[in-house]
């Protein structure tokens, strides 16, 4: 819930009605929200694979 806090600005009174299974779905959109850099190639890198120079 903190991913929702941070993110969306959201209070834990905000999510309480929340099912478990949409805690789950809007913290994935929070991480994806938060981190744009995934879809630009870091994951690649962060995972050992240095990016070539030219």
């Amino acid at each position: 819930m903190a991913d929702l806090a941070i993110v969306f600005h959201w209070t834990p009174a905000d999510c309480a009605a929340f099912s478990l299974r949409e805690l789950m779905e809007w913290r994935e959109r929070a991480r994806k929200r938060s981190s744009p850099e995934d879809t630009h190639g870091a994951r690649s890198q962060a995972a050992g694979h240095p990016r070539r120079r030219r």
